[in-house]
């Protein structure tokens, strides 16, 4: 096969840790997407997909066998997949699956098919397709929207037959988490009277403790007139890549003194009185994250007496290593024009309040937590547009113990499709992300986040924090055109296990450690009692005390349905 050496490449770079980044090699034709999926750069991964299918192409450095497959786990079992490698021009490529430390097994179905194989340089390339869902549930893995964690091996050698494959090593596999079915913007244009601001951590010496939450104080650029933020990016201290956990921008109300500007502390252990009211999030990354834009009709909007004059930087050291001496201008870059969108943008942070009535006892493979936000705060929220407002991205974030993560909609009791869903969330790999279309909610909604939490193994509670080795559940959902309301958060109350004489909050939790977590009757009830309690919700809207009220949790008389792949209705 031909390779014009000068084919223009045409990608977006996912999720490439920049300190190990290598240039790519050139593939068989234009793909959208690629990955770099190990810190060496000798295994590179390009793929397009349309509504039914996915097509990949591996580029590796080996001239022996190449595997690829898909783990719900980032595990080298179970998983679904291929293995493939040219013997003197012959292909030879099969289909297979893993359940455990040994040779991956020949599918009875072959579902995904050879495109094209051969060897270039030192250099190994498959091609291959198959069907997001094959239908085959035993031996094939369905390939969804949210996180795709990928596997990948290789060897230096050919097989001599298709069973009996020499073992890679420990050093030539790894996994990578990957939204491999998130839309690819379109190339757009940066407008030409675009400017940029930076907020960054000016050599600040990260502290050698686990985890750490960096806050600074930034005055926004002063501008003559409004203007449209409508792309950030993440600026990354080269070789503290693994300490930047994730970044904030907050938004202050009213007015700051101007002194504040460039004003550092830790976050939350006495920040300053006039900023602790900066809780508005304005920008987010975390990481794994790319550069985000905002589709061409909307943007958020600065410079005007209305808008947030001052904002915090909140960055999240995470050192489990309590390295020393690590210093680190890590920050975030937003790019802004003069040029106004139709539209100005908010963000709607909705899930659990970050509290320590978020408990996840021990024991559990699949703990529920839901943050509710009722029909009362989102026909607030909508009130001032009759039309309702529109979703168009979301970022969805839970610390370590999460499995996934998932916005939900109802409209009237009836459950819709939801807003975002990630079944295999990795804490690693965090992003917002575009939604496909966007999302109408009206006056008649309800919200829930849901987060799935798997704490088998665990001797202790884990309690709603801000600490990596806390939990959250929180789900931010970027919409237009901008409301005042801000923030919509609940905490279950438990009432079913409060004592009548002493119904404090630390009495509960005492009371709760006395169980039995291992016993499966103890952890279902506690479920359901989770599930069925009040919920203590707090509407936060702009210049108005957030006054909580108790709620209950809403009736779902019509929950949605996946629907029925009807190409599997005859497997």
């Amino acid at each position: 096969m031909y390779f014009d050496s000068s084919l223009r490449l045409h990608y977006l770079r996912q999720s490439v840790v920049g300190k190990n980044v290598h240039p790519p090699p050139t593939p068989s034709e234009t793909f959208p997407v690629y990955a770099q999926l190990d810190s060496k750069g000798e295994y590179f991964l390009f793929w397009k997909f349309n509504k039914t299918h996915i097509t990949f192409e591996t580029h590796v450095k080996t001239l022996g066998y190449v595997g690829f497959g898909i783990s719900h786990n980032g595990d080298m079992y179970p998983a679904d997949v291929v293995i493939g490698w040219v013997d003197n021009g012959k292909v030879h490529f099969k289909d297979r699956h893993t359940l455990g430390h040994y040779e991956p097994i020949i599918d009875d179905s072959q579902d995904w098919t050879l495109l094209a194989g051969f060897e270039r340089g030192e250099h190994t390339v498959l091609k291959f397709v198959r069907a997001l869902d094959t239908c085959d549930d035993k031996q094939d893995i369905k390939i969804t929207d949210g996180t795709v964690r990928v596997i990948y091996s290789y060897h230096p050698d050919d097989p001599q037959h298709e069973t009996g494959l020499t073992y890679h090593g420990g050093a030539s596999r790894g996994s990578k988490s990957l939204m491999l079915l998130d839309e690819v913007p379109q190339g757009k244009q940066t407008p030409p009277d675009t400017k940029h601001f930076d907020f960054i951590n000016k050599k600040f010496v990260i502290p050698a403790q686990k985890t750490f939450y960096h806050c600074t104080a930034y005055r926004l650029p002063s501008l003559a007139r409004k203007h449209h933020m409508f792309k950030w990016e993440a600026i990354l201290q080269p070789g503290n890549e693994d300490l930047v956990h994730h970044i904030l921008v907050y938004t202050c109300p009213g007015h700051i003194d101007p002194s504040r500007d460039g004003a550092s502390y830790e976050c939350y252990e006495h920040p300053p009185h006039d900023l602790r009211r900066c809780n508005r999030v304005f920008i987010a990354w975390a990481v794994g994250g790319d550069a985000f834009t905002l589709p061409d009709h909307v943007g958020i909007s600065i410079g005007t007496p209305e808008d947030a004059q001052f904002v915090v930087l909140e960055t999240h050291y995470n050192n489990p290593g309590r390295r020393q001496n690590v210093v680190d201008s890590s920050g975030l870059r937003m790019f802004y024009t003069p040029t106004l969108r139709q539209y100005d943008a908010g963000i709607l942070e909705t899930g659990v309040m970050v509290h320590e009535l978020q408990m996840i006892p021990p024991e559990f493979d699949n703990f529920v937590s839901k943050g509710i936000c009722n029909q009362q705060c989102v026909s607030r929220m909508t009130g001032a547009h009759s039309g309702g407002v529109k979703v168009i991205a979301a970022f969805l974030h839970a610390h370590l113990l999460g499995m996934g993560v998932t916005t939900r909609h109802f409209r009237n009791g009836t459950e819709l499709a939801p807003i975002m869903k990630d079944e295999h969330y990795d804490f690693d790999f965090q992003e917002y992300r575009l939604l496909k279309e966007e999302r109408l909610i009206t006056k008649d909604d309800v919200l829930q986040t849901e987060c799935y939490y798997k704490s088998r193994g665990l001797n202790r509670f884990t309690y709603g924090g801000l600490s990596t080795s806390d939990e959250m559940c929180l789900s931010f959902l970027m919409y237009y055109p901008k409301v005042p309301v801000f923030a919509c958060l609940s905490v279950p109350i438990y009432s079913e296990y409060r004592s009548t004489q002493d119904r404090s909050d630390s009495a509960l939790r005492r009371y709760l450690q006395t169980l039995d977590w291992t016993n499966s009757t103890v952890r279902n009830e506690f479920q359901k009692h989770t599930d069925d309690s009040l919920y203590y919700l707090e509407c936060r809207e702009n210049h108005i005390h957030h006054k909580g009220t108790t709620e209950n949790p809403p009736k779902i008389l019509h929950p949605y349905t996946e629907p029925v792949n009807s190409a599997c209705s005859n497997h």
